[in-house]
């Protein structure tokens, strides 16, 4: 790579100055790198190599980052210290020099709630300061939007990470297979079946950023995927196979510390700790036999745990679960190893079967069979006397004699024929005299019944295949029958012409009310008229619905509307829209804008994302109205529209309630989801009017008003009067920065914080001068 650029370089006599070359070095065993006799010198750097202003470092460390954000604010500090400005002046300087070049060094890292108001403090005590305030003056006065604004860098970082952790999920498609990667790595290093983007797990992150951000997003309700409340479709983020996952159960504090174990023994499901009857829980030698993985070593504590947490009573000698555990589980994720009489067993294994009164019977493999029916033979073995415990593994000793005994030989070991197709191999072990296998008697007893049920489903699987097999050799043999299929079938004619509809969509606010929530819901009349070109005004098609909505929003009730009138229209379609003229130039802009960053910023993000896709996969395009002809039918369709929705849609026989789930519309992979809501575009505004409701609730949770919280309970309080008077803006403007304005400003707050000097909190502070 290097030889080439230098021959570019050499070709179109450009100098490229060697010395300035840095290089970070990852994992490469080369000592040093030389380029035309040259050895580069800046290499892995402890301060980091930079490239456009971020310094990346080979061990990415995160200090770096973090001390990068703390030297840009302290250098904008000294700078506010020494020059002589306004406190309007330092927020200025802050919110539109500072923060940007904040949120440029938060592309490569994630800083913890406590990390950012650290950062904050000193900022805060200059600002205060200059305001004329005091030190006890809480926060929420300088963060507020409606007092002095400042931006807030925990603030700053969530607006960004709503948008560009969902650009990296949703957007660039090598973004989007690296952040797919990030999340499958997370998802076995936890060991969970789970997906990592609707987990909120604390435990320590190192050098991921992906995780971090997602992390952070959880800890403020926001999650990028939400499997319990949105049916999404895109399963392949949770591994399926079973109902309930281990780190459920198990503390958080031990998910991690368990990880590397639980993953080593192949334990993800409860149902893999459960025997086959759902009711009992396995013991941890048992489990380990039955999954394949070695028994050596102490039980974990993460087992120990499960036991105590599921079992429903430990005291007693019994491992029956508690019942809302409790489940069958499917016969072909049960696992079972066949016997085969034509490989050779193992040594510490024996082969079980039930007999007819479903008792399982066990006999170790011996020798090979003359009999037609049975290909081996066996040594008898039968349960010790006095020992049988149907929750522990059985006491096996080999049978003296009985009815099953096929030996000639007297005073010999009894030997059996060993049933093949309804039986299977079991590990055991020797304990004296006797062996036991790792299964108790319960489990046996159920897993033997499932190899004699899935071999019946097997033979009636192979009568039916054999019948089919009949049928088709019968209509190969009749040659033309084939022939008369076809002559019957009409083929359908190619080339089909696009089509042309007209689709109108108009919609009428007919009232507001207090919905069963206690919210103010407001009601639209909806109606489409879908007509085909040429047709007849009766072969058209008329619908009308009547929607609720919490916001009063016409924009986003019309988007959705016309989603509901292209799927009632044919693929390789045109359509003329006869609708606002505001929404069709949006979605016009939404389709040919080439940006997924601005696209991602679209208030109607994941609406006019459904349409476009729709219209791609369907062939579907809208016209524009130039025809004279169009005119006129549009024209002619919007005269009966109005009078239809004069007559408030009661005559009409067509009369639906539509609830348009939001969860139809999202085709993207990942989506932001606050609260159990999903976000459905302009993230980093979004975010913004939450941060300032957060504001607005410190407001009224303040100690120093008390009395706020009331008034603004009875809705006795003016917040627009009041913050327009204490930001002093009924006296000056945004911009006017001098000493009266900020002496007038302070005055107001401290008069609403009750902050003035009066003898209480004079007192309070414990001024010297006054002894009471």
């Amino acid at each position: 790579m290097i030889d080439i650029c230098h021959q570019f370089f050499n070709i179109n006599d450009i100098k490229a100055n060697v010395g300035k070359y840095e290089l970070i070095k990852i994992n490469s065993k080369e000592k040093a790198l030389e380029i035309e006799g040259n050895e580069i010198k800046k290499m892995n750097s402890e301060e980091g190599n930079r490239y456009l202003g971020i310094y990346f470092r080979y061990d990415n460390k995160r200090k770096i980052y973090k001390d990068k954000i703390s030297s840009i604010i302290d250098s904008a500090c000294n700078i506010f210290n020494w020059k002589k400005l306004n406190e309007k002046q330092i927020i200025a300087v802050w919110n539109i020099v500072i923060i940007p070049r904040i949120e440029y060094q938060l592309a490569a890292i994630v800083l913890t709630k406590n990390e950012c108001t650290k950062l904050m403090t000193r900022l805060n005590m200059i600002i205060k300061k200059r305001a004329r305030l005091a030190r006890s003056t809480p926060n929420f006065v300088i963060y507020d939007k409606d007092i002095y604004d400042v931006k807030h860098i925990y603030d700053l970082q969530l607006e960004m990470l709503c948008k560009n952790l969902l650009y990296q999920a949703n957007g660039n498609e090598k973004l989007k297979k690296l952040f797919n990667i990030v999340m499958s790595q997370e998802q076995k290093r936890i060991w969970t079946s789970r997906c990592p983007g609707d987990l909120n797990l604390v435990y320590k992150i190192r050098n991921n950023w992906n995780i971090e951000a997602i992390k952070l997003l959880n800890s403020e309700n926001i999650y990028i995927c939400n499997h319990e409340v949105i049916n999404s479709s895109n399963k392949h983020h949770i591994i399926e196979g079973g109902d309930k996952d281990i780190i459920e159960i198990i503390d958080e504090k031990n998910i991690m510390k368990s990880a590397l174990s639980r993953k080593n023994k192949k334990v993800l499901f409860i149902k893999d700790v459960i025997e086959i009857d759902g009711v009992n829980m396995k013991k941890w030698k048992h489990m380990c036999i039955e999954l394949g993985v070695s028994t050596k070593g102490k039980i974990p504590l993460w087992f120990k745990e499960l036991e105590l947490k599921l079992i429903d009573n430990t005291n007693e000698n019994t491992r029956k679960i508690k019942k809302e555990y409790m489940g069958k589980f499917e016969r072909s994720n049960i696992n079972i190893n066949y016997f085969d009489e034509n490989e050779k067993q193992e040594k510490n294994t024996i082969i079980s079967w039930n007999e007819e009164g479903e008792f399982p019977v066990f006999a170790e493999d011996k020798k090979g069979s003359k009999s037609k029916k049975y290909k081996r033979i066996g040594i008898h073995y039968t349960y010790k006397e006095g020992t049988v415990d149907w929750n522990n593994s059985p006491f096996l000793v080999i049978c003296e004699g009985c009815e099953k005994n096929i030996s000639k030989k007297k005073d010999k070991k009894c030997m059996i024929y060993i049933e093949n197709k309804n039986s299977r191999i079991i590990k055991t072990r020797k304990e004296g005299e006797t062996i036991k296998p790792y299964e108790t008697i319960n489990n046996l007893i159920q897993k033997n019944k499932c190899v004699k049920a899935v071999n019946e489903d097997e033979r009636k699987n192979e009568e039916i295949n054999r019948k089919i097999d009949q049928i088709d050799s019968l209509i190969k043999a009749e040659d033309d029958f084939i022939t008369l299929m076809k002559n019957s079938l009409t083929e359908n004619e190619t080339g089909e012409k696009v089509k042309r509809y007209y689709l109108m969509i108009d919609l009428k606010k007919i009232k507001s009310s207090i919905n069963v929530n206690g919210k103010r819901a407001f009601w639209y009349n909806i109606i489409w008229i879908l007509k085909e070109d040429n047709a007849n005004k009766e072969e058209e098609i008329l619908m009308s619905a009547s929607y609720e909505i919490c916001n009063e929003n016409e924009f986003k009730i019309l988007i959705r509307s016309i989603i509901i009138g292209l799927i009632l229209i044919n693929g390789n379609s045109e359509i003329i829209l006869g609708i606002n003229e505001n929404i069709k130039k949006l979605i016009k802009e939404f389709i040919f804008n080439t940006s997924n960053r601005k696209k991602i910023d679209n208030d109607y993000y994941i609406e006019l994302l459904y349409i476009e896709d729709f219209m791609i996969k369907n062939e579907i395009i809208i016209v524009d109205e130039t025809n004279e002809e169009e005119t006129v039918v549009i024209k002619d369709i919007r005269k009966r529209m109005e009078q239809i929705l004069k007559k408030d849609l009661k005559e009409k026989k067509m009369r639906y309630k539509i609830e348009i789930i939001e969860n139809a519309l999202l085709i993207n992979e990942y989506n932001l989801i606050w609260r159990k809501n999903i976000i459905t575009g302009g993230f980093r505004k979004w975010r913004k009017k939450v941060s300032m409701a957060i504001w607005k609730n410190e407001i009224l949770n303040s100690n120093k008003l008390n009395d706020l919280f009331i008034r603004n309970f009875m809705k006795e309080f003016d917040w627009r009067t009041t913050l327009e008077f204490i930001s002093n803006r009924t006296t000056f403007t945004k911009r006017q920065c001098s000493s009266i304005d900020t002496k007038e400003r302070s005055y107001r707050i401290k008069n609403l914080l009750k902050d003035l000097p009066t003898y209480e909190v004079l007192c309070k502070r414990e001024v010297e001068v006054l002894e009471n």
